[in-house]
């Protein structure tokens, strides 16, 4: 788990530099910044979580589905309110606020998470064991996903002179992520693995091929457009702050330590068995998820500044290299004793 973890980390660090370096050659150009941005968020994603779902959801595992989706709503409302004082702290203007409230509360779930869970179960237990546990932690997630496109782009889209874009947002407008593309995505391929489990429904080959290849592209172009966005911070500055370095120490290694910490007095209390123990891992590694690639696409796509979130972005896939593959270790390690 340790290699294959450090594998996957190094692999996506790898294409932020190349984002990088490719704007400062203006490969990447100002608009394809924004096209990279819209491409991500309104075909890459849901294509992705489509295709993920349909092959794993059904209609017979539908009860545990709800225990982790609730597990997931638990996690989610405890790092929202964590971070909220954490920024306040930590952040001295409005503007650094927003982003520590985001990249603290929530990991890269999406263009992170999911490709390195099914990397490493697949390497552990084949493409089955991968398929399961990604599709799981997209159910467990489904509470963050939605905060993500409520909360989230509330936080990130904010004007810093104090209007918030969603206070002027009518009631429909505010509700308008119910049915925004990664959603319908969501909705599509939970509705696909339903159909399919039940009344043996299939879409032909050439859609599911379709959507499989378009899903599979999420991962390098997020993190191409991190690095074309942190092109615009001279290279040395990119080091020099010192919060986007709280902010990955918190995320990588303070949050996991106290949701591992959580789970293990819950099973001092007598609570053990497969459920908790799979619960627990999903916990665990979202919680240490390095910052979500959303503190630069939301900001991007709504013309906002996003600099301040890509230096984030950029620092905690550093310190990733080293803490997530001690994280996820030592999670395996301590997921025996639930045993």
């Amino acid at each position: 788990m340790f290699l294959v973890t450090l594998q996957q980390t190094a692999i996506l660090l790898a294409f932020i530099l190349i984002g990088y370096f490719l704007r400062k050659k203006d490969i990447i150009t100002e608009g394809g910044k924004k096209v990279l941005a819209k491409l991500l968020t309104f075909l890459f994603a849901p294509c992705y979580t489509a295709s993920s779902l349909s092959k794993i959801i059904n209609v017979g595992e539908l009860p545990k589905y709800g225990t982790i989706i609730l597990a997931g709503l638990g996690l989610t409302i405890f790092c929202i309110f964590v971070a909220i004082p954490l920024a306040n702290l930590l952040g001295k203007d409005q503007l650094q606020r927003n982003i520590l409230k985001y990249g603290l509360a929530i990991g890269n779930i999406g263009y992170f998470g999911y490709p390195i869970v099914y990397a490493i179960y697949a390497a552990i237990g084949g493409e089955a064991l991968g398929n399961v546990m990604r599709a799981e932690m997209m159910m467990f997630c489904l509470p963050m996903t939605i905060a993500i496109y409520t909360y989230g782009y509330a936080v990130l889209t904010k004007d810093v002179s104090g209007d918030a874009l969603m206070k002027k947002r009518t009631t429909k407008e505010k509700l308008s992520f119910l049915w925004s593309m990664p959603m319908i995505g969501m909705y599509a391929g939970i509705i696909l693995g339903l159909l399919t489990s039940g009344i043996g429904f299939s879409l032909p080959s050439i859609v599911t091929d379709a959507l499989t290849i378009a899903g599979n592209c999420q991962s390098a172009p997020a993190m191409l457009l991190t690095g074309a966005v942190l092109a615009g911070v001279p290279f040395g500055k990119l080091f020099t702050s010192w919060k986007p370095y709280v902010i990955g120490v918190i995320r990588l290694l303070a949050f996991p330590l106290v949701v591992g910490a959580i789970f293990f007095v819950i099973h001092l209390c007598g609570v053990s068995g497969e459920t908790f123990i799979r619960v627990f891992k999903l916990s665990v590694i979202v919680s240490a998820m390095p910052v979500g690639m959303n503190v630069v696409v939301f900001p991007e796509s709504a013309g906002q500044d996003s600099t301040e979130g890509a230096k984030s972005c950029f620092i905690s896939y550093i310190l990733a290299l080293g803490a997530l593959p001690l994280v996820l270790t030592m999670m395996d390690l301590v997921a025996k004793l639930f045993v």
